[in-house]
């Protein structure tokens, strides 16, 4: 398999800069040869007027949208969660069905739009329960975060 092309589906589905010793250990490369392998994608993607850029910092490589693609693109993005309501996210999804006054018991009182948020990106469903609601994830949620195909590769890899 050509390793130019895995190099770039492994920047593609990455989420955040690679660290070139993960990509060595992933294409059974020498670190010392990361660097090529980027500088030939790079190429390669200019060659066919990629609408992506390789970022390579000597020690990580990213690949980013070209920004004159950003605002073309910019309706189907998704914005990121932050930190606080990804901590909220994974109670919920540890103790679902959890009902929402015990989520505020343990994540205070923040979580009520921290719940809205995850209600609208249909990530939780949210379901009269007496006083409270009933909280737990949705399909969606797992689409979106891919849990169980990407354990897998960090698995077989090592990377945690």
């Amino acid at each position: 398999m050509d390793k130019v092309a895995m190099l770039e589906a492994i920047l593609f589905v990455a989420d955040s800069p690679v660290d070139y010793g993960d990509v060595a250990k992933m294409l059974g490369v020498r670190r010392g040869e990361v660097s090529a392998l980027a500088s030939e994608l790079q190429k390669r993607s200019e060659g066919r007027a990629a609408p992506l850029e390789v970022l390579d910092s000597g020690e990580t490589i990213y690949m980013v949208l070209k920004e004159e693609y950003s605002e073309f693109v910019y309706p189907l993005m998704r914005p990121e969660i932050s930190r606080a309501v990804l901590r909220t996210l994974s109670v919920i999804a540890y103790r679902q069905p959890i009902l929402q006054s015990d989520l505020v018991e343990v994540r205070g009182g923040g979580v009520y739009a921290h719940v809205e948020e995850l209600v609208e990106r249909g990530l939780v469903a949210r379901q009269r329960n007496g006083r409270s609601y009933e909280l737990q994830t949705t399909p969606e949620f797992s689409r979106y975060f891919k849990t169980a195909a990407f354990s897998g590769v960090q698995e077989r890899l090592d990377l945690r």
